[in-house]
């Protein structure tokens, strides 16, 4: 008997068990499948989620008819809109802020002494906000990172020393929960630290990036001119898995950036030559002795003589640890877009802009094992329509500004209208186009390379903000003011999900 001659309860109760990548598949064998499959909310659900780029969230009793329904809503509501659109809500959220995160619905912010906390609505958890002050936290505040998914926020202490501290700097990072300010019950050693020794250049802690991605704890500083580190830890155990002041872990060449990749991979990015991508695995805690090793070096296309790259960096939306439970669905990890900002020397165009896949590192991040030699992989290889170029500066003064496949554009301050690149290549028919005139006179190589053209949807909204983010669910406008150390006068949330379901 054929499968397809089974009875219709029989065919149902085998294909529950498929996968969406693998109802996909089965969409394309036949009509009849196909027709089968679209019938049956359970199966287009789950196709759905896979071209969206999405993830069920599991334990939630919902029937499919409903979630099928808030998928879709929820994607039409990233699409285009020529009305504007007025805030879904709008929370004062005032005061100075040196450092701000947004993660899974959740945006922080400090002014170095308190730390305020907004939870946005979700489709099963209303907004709240808290405020921690000094007191509460005993310490004064440099950084923050932050994990809504782990109940877990990093606090980078500030110490107030001066820039040159001959008997070496301290430094503490603590770690909490977000719900309640106490030591995380899963952190062996609720507080890490670390020394920073003396040099006669300065060691400072400047130019910070701290980040959580599962249980990896990374920080990625400057102690001075041309000094850059990165530490890397298990914040669970407590474990250093990486400290590049070791003489044996510096740091490549020229290194500018550094990029979480996932939970075991990590890229720093350097200026050498016309600018490259070395790859790290890192294989704790299987091999705890074994530092990050280096797999790959991925080269970028070659410079127009006589240009030369000044800068190279790299922001990519959060890694979280677990799923989300306060949603029916949430971003896969691997769903993301990195944006890679570029400055040139002696160029017409004296900024650029690289969108690559997360597909694009997936070759090198499967590799195990310390090798004897990292690939040197030329552009070619591995950049094959899985980027895009611009020659120009991603205008915005405020990080998030990309999650998912999704890169938020805002046209400058107090703005009303902001630009979405899409490059998800399941839910879209994206072209594949040759290179710009404007690419090559940065960049001859280009001209030989097929990159991918996003998905481009323009918002209108109501009210004009001086500073956007994008989180999964929300673009977030900011009320601003000043330059380096701004101040928030509120936060206006513009929600993607059904109305009835955000409170």
């Amino acid at each position: 008997m054929h499968l397809l001659d089974l009875p219709a309860e029989i065919l149902f109760e085998i294909l529950i068990w498929l996968d969406g990548n693998s109802l996909i598949v089965c969409r394309s064998v036949s009509k009849f499948l196909r027709a089968f499959l679209d019938d049956r909310p359970e199966f287009e659900y789950q196709y759905r989620l896979v071209k969206q780029g999405l993830v069920s969230t599991y334990g939630i009793r919902y029937p499919y008819e409903n979630r099928l329904l808030t998928l879709k809503s929820f994607s039409r509501a990233w699409r285009a809109s020529e009305i504007p659109r007025p805030p879904t809500q709008i929370y004062p959220i005032e005061g100075d802020c040196i450092a701000y995160e947004l993660v899974a619905g959740v945006f922080a912010k400090t002014d170095g002494l308190n730390l305020t906390v907004q939870w946005l609505p979700s489709f099963l958890r209303p907004a709240r906000q808290l405020v921690r002050s000094q007191a509460q936290l005993g310490i004064p505040i440099k950084d923050f990172a932050l994990d809504p998914t782990q109940d877990v926020v990093a606090l980078l202490e500030a110490d107030n020393l001066p820039p040159v501290v001959l008997q070496g700097r301290k430094v503490n990072i603590h770690l909490r929960t977000l719900s309640t300010n106490m030591p995380h019950p899963e952190a062996q050693m609720p507080t890490i630290s670390f020394d920073i020794p003396y040099s006669p250049r300065g060691n400072d802690l400047s130019a910070v990036t701290i980040q959580l991605g599962s249980d990896i704890l990374s920080l990625f500083f400057s102690v001075g001119p041309g000094q850059l580190h990165l530490l890397l830890w298990d914040w669970k155990s407590g474990a250093t898995i990486l400290n590049s002041m070791y003489p044996t872990l510096h740091l490549p060449p020229f290194t500018r950036s550094f990029e979480l990749l996932g939970p075991r991979s990590y890229a720093v990015l350097s200026i050498e030559g016309s600018g490259c991508i070395y790859i790290y695995n890192i294989d704790y805690p299987r091999k705890p002795i074994i530092p990050p090793f280096c797999v790959a070096k991925l080269n970028f296309p070659d410079l127009q003589r006589g240009i030369h790259l000044a800068s190279i960096s790299s922001h990519t939306g959060p890694f979280l640890g677990r799923p989300r439970n306060d949603s029916l669905f949430t971003t896969a990890s691997d769903s993301r877009v990195y944006v890679i900002s570029v400055r040139f020397l002696n160029s017409a165009y004296p900024h650029g802009t690289f969108f690559l896949l997360h597909s694009a590192f997936l070759p090198y991040l499967q590799i195990g094992g310390v090798q004897s030699e990292e690939l040197d992989v030329p552009w070619e290889t591995w950049s094959h329509r899985k980027f895009f170029f611009i020659p120009l500066e991603i205008p915005s003064n405020w990080l998030r500004y990309a999650h998912g496949t999704r890169v938020l554009l805002s046209t400058g301050n107090e703005s009303r209208n902001v630009t979405i690149l899409d490059f998800n290549v399941n839910e879209f028919t994206h072209s594949i186009r040759d290179s710009d005139s404007n690419w090559t006179n940065i960049y001859p190589q280009l001209r030989y390379s097929s990159a991918l053209t996003p998905t481009m949807w323009k918002l209108s909204l109501q009210t004009a903000c001086t500073s956007f983010m994008i989180d999964e669910g929300f673009v977030l406008g900011l009320q601003t003011t000043g330059n380096f150390e701004e101040t928030i006068r509120n936060l206006e949330v513009f929600s993607m999900y059904p109305t009835p379901n955000v409170t």
